[in-house]
């Protein structure tokens, strides 16, 4: 079921030029991306791994065991 005020989203932007068009659709998609995201990582079993894996890290670092320089290979 889609809720009227969609509908009329959907129908103004149909009127307008194809560029418009498919940006809207992308700024639609991300936000759409980002709230299954956010969903994903929000959970509570999600957080502690995070924590966990963040203690992890500044042990690492605390022992010097990480080093700087990013991700090239």
């Amino acid at each position: 079921m889609v809720i009227e005020e969609l509908r009329q989203a959907i129908e103004h932007a149909q009127q307008l030029p194809e560029d418009m068009q498919r940006r809207i659709a992308e700024l639609i998609e991300s936000a759409l991306e980002e709230r299954e995201w956010e969903a994903l990582v929000g959970t509570p079993e999600s957080q502690r791994f995070l924590s966990r894996l963040s203690a992890e890290i500044d042990q690492q670092e605390a022992a010097g065991e990480v080093e700087d320089g990013g991700w090239e290979p």
